[in-house]
């Protein structure tokens, strides 16, 4: 498809799935060839602060804004919306996303690399509506590799499964110190028992050892309960 941009007139070749482009002479915004019902941008309801928040902390390396669309056909009794995506995206063959504030698309509300390009041929023969959905694209550094997961902009939902959880990454660190903190107290236990009991017999040790294992195990359930209970 051939156009020329509204504001220098400079010749440019697009596909037909662009809708919303920038000129690369001038940098002026075009809207390609709109479709019979205008498309709407549904508003984020969740920021991109949420969707990082969503991860451990030092992991998200970058987050990114975009809106995919869908094809919304029927009446609002028999509402039905499907993906419209140009080329298929595989996290969201089985998503459908909740409805959201809806604005009449308009030039100012997204920028052009924002928008995912949908498949007009779906939208002309089912003569529905296209409807921009947000997602945040989040990046995660994990070991010796890269991955990216999608955030719903509205229901602050993650797609898919995360490698690692907000939750999980927790529990370890908890679990690493509650670990470091029984290993201290065991030495500190430790060494003072030993000093104190190198001279008595063999069943004042075994005794003595089996005390203080016991005191240890008392001291770590102390320990969990606490945290039980703070939460």
């Amino acid at each position: 498809m051939k156009i020329n941009c509204t504001q220098c007139g400079a010749h440019q070749v697009v596909l037909e799935s662009n809708f919303f482009l920038r000129c690369p002479f001038c940098d002026a915004t075009i809207i390609v060839d709109p479709p019979e019902s205008t498309p709407v941008l549904v508003d984020a309801s969740v920021s991109e602060e949420y969707a990082r928040r969503l991860f451990p902390s030092g992991m998200v390396s970058s987050v990114e804004m975009k809106f995919f669309p869908y094809l919304e056909t029927g009446t609002s009794s028999a509402r039905k919306i499907q993906p419209c995506f140009s080329q298929p995206w595989q996290d969201l063959e089985d998503y459908l996303p909740p409805s959201g504030n809806m604005k009449i698309f308009d030039k100012s509300l997204a920028e052009p690399d924002q928008l995912i390009p949908f498949d007009r041929d779906m939208a002309e023969e089912s003569s529905g509506r296209v409807i921009f959905h947000p997602f945040y694209i989040v990046m995660l550094n994990l070991e010796g590799y890269s991955e990216g997961l999608l955030v719903d902009g509205v229901s602050g939902k993650i797609i898919g499964d995360p490698p690692v959880t907000k939750e999980q990454a927790d529990s370890g660190k908890n679990l690493y110190r509650i670990f470091l903190l029984t290993l201290v107290v065991g030495l500190v236990f430790t060494f003072p028992i030993y000093f104190l009991t190198k001279d008595l017999d063999e069943s004042w040790h075994s005794m003595i050892w089996n005390v203080s294992i016991v005191i240890l195990l008392a001291f770590g359930f102390y320990h969990f309960g606490i945290k039980a209970r703070r939460k």
